[in-house]
């Protein structure tokens, strides 16, 4: 017996998918086939059985796994193009070997960023006629709706355009869900921020009111990291000792002892690796600050010196610095660049095409684009600044 189940989105929850597929083999229904362009899985009818079920994702998907995985029981029920699926019978206490899934990451965090281009631009479309609505409805104008059999038109595309809108939302909640969960899966290990102080909320405030602690606020400091890692590193000559960075990244809390030579230093990850983080303490950094945002991995480390020494750095070849610098401003400039297209062609749309007496009740609507606009333009060129100061520099 052959049994069909619709999973449109699968993919974007591998977790949970494989979950699933352990439930329906436990329910004697084993894996079979999948149809990717259906979203359709496809199972035989068997002995209830309890199977291990790994998804994986990337360009050298083929149908031998390394010798490791085989010894520790898996094997492929499914391939095709860059998608396979792995099974293991063992005990889930007896499997020794997972993957690191990072292709997936990449993919779900590529798809999470065109989702989000999308929706911006939907709410963008939505508010020039949400604003005249809201313009003629406070102004008191006459709203006058007439009868038209293509109503049903606009209702459909409407509706359709909701259901599309309520999709994205709901596949970015998963994406970021699941980038979560593989990340803590494949990099278990992530040291805490380094702490030589541990001070309660209470005594905290505290301090705070005493004027002991000092608490800044740097906020989009990473579209030009350089310039936090100075202002750090000035902050540390003048007394004020770093003593912890606040969850979301942007507030910092100093207290006021000992002026120190300490060198700070910015390190963005697509994913943070184990290995960059061995690798930076048993060089003697000391780990500050790492973001909690599953899409990117930003990570502060600093390293006190004597006066005599040189100035310790993370990267000290220029190549690898070059390189981390572009990284940066590719990835903010791929996430700026079309929101700064997609609001110029709207404003520009407007301001030459659209008929001068209904202007003015969209006019604050269009004001909003231009300083996004402008924003965010002039976030891209700070990035790309960062760019070449550390290119001119290194």
């Amino acid at each position: 017996m052959i049994k069909k189940a619709f999973r449109p989105f699968w993919s974007f929850d591998v977790k949970k998918t494989e979950q699933w597929l352990t439930n329906m083999a436990e329910q004697g229904f084993h894996f079979h086939q999948l149809n990717r362009h259906t979203r359709t899985f496809y199972f035989k009818e068997d002995q209830p059985k309890k199977i291990t079920y790994e998804i994986n994702y990337g360009p050298n998907q083929s149908t031998n796994l390394p010798n490791a995985r085989i010894e520790d029981g898996w094997h492929q029920v499914f391939q095709k193009k860059k998608w396979s699926i792995i099974a293991n019978e063992k005990p889930t206490s007896q499997i020794k070997t997972t993957s690191v899934r990072e292709n997936i990451i990449k993919r779900n965090r590529t798809i999470f960023y065109v989702y989000c281009g999308l929706l911006t631009y939907f709410i963008g479309v939505s508010l020039i006629p949400l604003g005249i609505f809201l313009t003629a409805l406070l102004s008191g104008t006459e709203i006058i709706v007439v009868e038209s059999p293509y109503w049903i038109i606009t209702y459909t595309i409407t509706a359709l355009s909701t259901l599309f809108v309520i999709a994205m939302i709901y596949s970015l909640i998963k994406i970021k869900k699941t980038n979560k969960q593989l990340i803590d899966e494949s990099f278990a290990y992530m040291p805490m921020p380094d702490t030589s102080k541990q001070i309660t909320k209470q005594k905290e405030k505290e301090l705070i009111r005493a004027g002991k602690i000092v608490r800044k606020w740097k906020l989009n400091w990473m579209i030009a990291p350089d310039k936090l890692e100075e202002w750090l590193e000035k902050m540390e000559s003048q007394g004020y000792n770093l003593y912890r960075v606040a969850r979301p990244g942007t507030i910092f809390y100093f207290i006021r002892e000992q002026k120190r030579n300490i060198s700070y230093c910015t390190e963005y990850q697509n994913i943070a690796k184990e290995s960059s983080f061995n690798m930076h303490k048993e060089n003697g950094w000391k780990h500050v600050y790492s973001s909690s945002s599953t899409l990117q991995k930003w990570t502060i480390w600093s390293k006190e010196y004597e006066v005599a020494e040189v100035k310790p750095r993370i990267y000290t070849d220029k190549i690898t610095s070059i390189k981390a610098a572009r990284r940066i401003a590719t990835s903010y400039s791929l996430l700026f660049i079309p929101i700064i297209l997609l609001y110029s062609y709207m404003l520009t749309n407007w301001f030459f095409y659209q008929p001068s007496e209904s202007r003015p009740t969209q006019g604050f609507t269009m004001f909003i684009f231009a300083v996004l606009i402008l924003t965010f333009g002039k976030h891209t060129i700070k990035t790309w600044r960062y760019f070449f100061r550390v290119k001119n520099t290194t």
